[in-house]
């Protein structure tokens, strides 16, 4: 306990650490009372090798003439976090406290720069900490109290250390050599000028990502072009060219339609795309210096990659009774409860084309969107992702009305230099122009386009319309690894017993039975690579090659997508899991996922497909099969089929059914084997009800 000089003196520092107390920010030390050189001559006390936070007590009680007259008994703990604060203590692991090994040598007035420039303060985070050095405005130029971090209190010990001065209209403003290196040789001046080193490098790097401005849609590098176009590959079977496509129809500045069988992965590649090939292509580094007291200010910044996203989309689904309020907005009716009850209220609302362009404008902080102002392209997801820009992706769009509900954008969609978009609000009409840079995505299931609306042809002019389709036989073991892959994947998420995966390192497994293992891509080779694992119970492995057998024949009739086949894997595996036998699960899930699709078929290629189930063993009757029911054809319809063999085997005669061998049906229709359904299972009945039908 530090000896006071008079009772006169005791009363005058309790009335002045009284108002301290009251009227100062608690952010600064204030054990010792508000002036700096207090703390920074106890420093020069503690040259012993330990203290307990006690003992450096009982030295600020030994040091004659006082250092600070203290009217009670203080919290020896709070002294020793002020100390940390002011980076004079080093912790160490028993709970006791030493000196900084680097202030050893140092003056007075050397500490009293060293403690100001390198002060921590707690923030109103708890547990975090503000380096006020980083926020002062050290720019030699006259600036109010108020813009100096913890204002008058700080800039007294600023003042103290030679940093700041007071000039005679009030204003503070930094000396001169505030933040220059000494020419000094003590370890303390070293500590001194490599904290200002790091200091200069984190002031005058990076704060945040670059701001965005409204600018067209970026053409990428080539080589970040065949790198992003790689990685959408790793998660979808799809060919380059395709990908190419897209990129080129959007860089262009259309919107687009990805059409396609189902299953092919539209709406998952009309989500990562815009995401993937637009990301930042480096990297910005924020630099921060550590703000934890007990680390000397020495240690070096610390550095924060940050990125952009492409773009992030809100991805709405069609239905038959969409109209333009759905996609432009209108008057909605609203259930607005209060303390009185419910009432009906009718208020405009957005409809998902107007919601999907105002979330790329900068909001006020009352919610209204100031719309005269540069499109702010700032959107996160739930992770906190930055993007550059929101889209809008619209799956299953002929399901709408589509001119109907599109009509009225006819303008805003054709691709003028300027597009605006006109919506209604709560204040009336209401205009905005398009970020330059925005799309819109919308995708179409091919197999129900003639089941569904219509696209006017000025509308069609609006829109590219790409086809995603399945990928080709060459590609079949890796897609049948794939599909398996995702069965795999889904059944273990559904928790059942011995099914388990790992998506980011690219492994789903049944125990014992059944594995698939993402491959890292060869050198020059971008493609993704799955492969089923050669540990896998050969009765698996059979039963598995036999629905790819019967799947890849169903495809030469109706482009299935890699989803389809997943969903027949997961039933098959599952039904295996409850007990049934490899064949019974194979048939019943043949039946259960694949024949509803095939409904829609001819009858000549359901027959064909029995046939295969018939004779899957025998080559040679499968094409006497085969030429018996395309000779029964008429000769349009014969030729028909013909050409659908002949696009899987390209020697296939389109014009003479009897000419077809026994070596194309097995380049077709896969080398003799046991299938492991029959002609009178679950999938072979389905298929001849259908027969039955079309003949009825």
């Amino acid at each position: 306990m530090p000896r006071l000089t008079t009772p006169a003196a005791v009363r005058v520092y309790a009335a002045a650490q009284r108002f301290i107390d009251n009227a100062l920010p608690t952010a600064l030390p204030r054990t010792l009372g508000v002036a700096l050189r207090p703390y920074v001559q106890l420093a020069t006390h503690l040259s012993g090798e330990r203290y307990t936070p006690a003992a450096i007590r009982d030295v600020l009680g030994t040091v004659m003439p006082p250092i600070a007259p203290l009217a009670a008994p203080f919290d020896a703990a709070q002294l020793v976090d002020d100390l940390l604060c002011l980076r004079l203590l080093e912790p160490l692991d028993d709970g006791c406290y030493r000196r900084w090994a680097h202030l050893g040598d140092a003056s007075l007035d050397l500490l009293l720069r060293y403690c100001a420039l390198t002060l921590l303060v707690p923030s109103n985070d708890e547990d975090e900490y503000r380096l006020p050095a980083l926020e002062a405005p050290f720019d030699g130029l006259p600036h109010a109290a108020e813009a100096w971090p913890l204002g008058e209190p700080l800039l007294a010990w600023y003042a103290e250390a030679g940093l700041a001065q007071r000039n005679a209209d009030g204003t503070w403003q930094a000396l001169p050599q505030a933040l220059a290196p000494l020419d000094d040789r003590r370890t303390t001046a070293h500590a001194i000028n490599t904290f200002l080193a790091h200091l200069h490098r984190v002031r005058s790097g990076p704060h945040d990502l670059p701001a965005l401005t409204d600018a067209a849609l970026r053409i990428l590098p080539s080589a970040v072009l065949e790198e992003r176009i790689a990685e959408i590959q790793r998660e979808l079977l799809l060919d380059r060219e395709t990908i190419l496509r897209i990129y080129r129809s959007l860089i262009a500045g259309h919107h687009v339609i990805l059409s396609g069988p189902p299953g092919t992965g539209k709406t998952h590649l009309a989500r990562i795309l815009p995401r993937i090939l637009w990301r930042d292509d480096q990297d910005t580094l924020r630099l921060t210096l550590p703000n934890d007291p007990t680390l000397a200010p020495t240690e070096a910044p610390l550095e924060e990659p940050l990125r952009r996203e492409g773009y992030l989309v809100d991805v709405v689904t069609a239905t038959e009774d969409w109209g333009v309020r759905h996609v432009i907005g209108g008057i909605a009716p609203k259930i607005q409860r209060d303390e009185r009850g419910s009432t009906l209220v009718y208020r405009v609302e957005y409809g998902c084309l107007t919601r999907a362009v105002l979330a790329n404008y900068q909001f006020d902080s009352d919610g209204a969107t100031d719309l005269s102002a540069l499109p702010r392209r700032e959107p996160t997801d739930g992770e906190e992702n930055r993007y550059h820009g929101l889209w809008l992706v619209i799956d299953e769009f002929t399901r709408a009305q589509v001119d109907a509900a599109f009509g009225g954008l006819l303008t805003t969609l054709g691709g003028q230099r300027q597009p605006t978009l006109t919506f209604p609000s709560d204040e009336g009409e209401r205009t905005v122009r398009l970020p330059h840079d925005f799309r819109l995505i919308g995708t179409l299931n091919s197999f129900d386009r003639h089941f569904l609306n219509q696209i006017s042809e000025a509308l069609k002019r609006r829109f590219t319309f790409i086809d995603v389709l399945p990928p080709g036989r060459e590609r079949a073991a890796e897609e049948q690894a794939l599909a398996l892959f995702g069965a795999l994947s889904r059944l273990a998420e559904h928790g059942l017993t011995g099914f388990s995966a790992d998506i980011d390192l690219g492994y789903a497994t049944w125990a014992q039975t059944l594995s698939v293992r993402r491959a890292d891509p060869a050198e020059h080779d971008t493609l993704v690579r799955y492969a089923i694992g050669a540990d896998a119970d050969p009765a698996a492995r059979t039963a598995s090659d036999q629905f790819w057998r019967v799947f890849a024949a169903v495809r030469i009739y109706r482009q299935l997508g890699t989803a389809q086949a997943e969903a027949g894997y997961r039933d098959f595996l599952a039904g295996r899991a409850v007990g049934m036998a490899w064949e019974r699960a194979l048939d019943a899930a043949l039946a259960d996922t694949l024949a509803d699709q095939l409904q829609v078929l001819a009858r000549d290629e359901l027959r064909v497909l029995l046939a295969l189930i018939a004779h899957p063993e025998d080559s040679a009757a499968l094409r006497d099969s085969i030429s018996t029911i395309l000779s029964s054809l008429s000769g349009p319809r014969q030729s028909a089929h013909l050409l659908q063999l002949r696009l899987i085997e390209s020697s296939v005669d389109p014009h003479r059914p009897e000419a077809l061998t026994e070596l194309q049906v097995r380049a077709i229709f896969g080398p003799p084997a046991p299938l492991g359904i029959t002609p009178d299972g679950l999938f072979a009945r389905r298929l001849s009800a259908f027969v039955s039908e079309q003949g009825l």
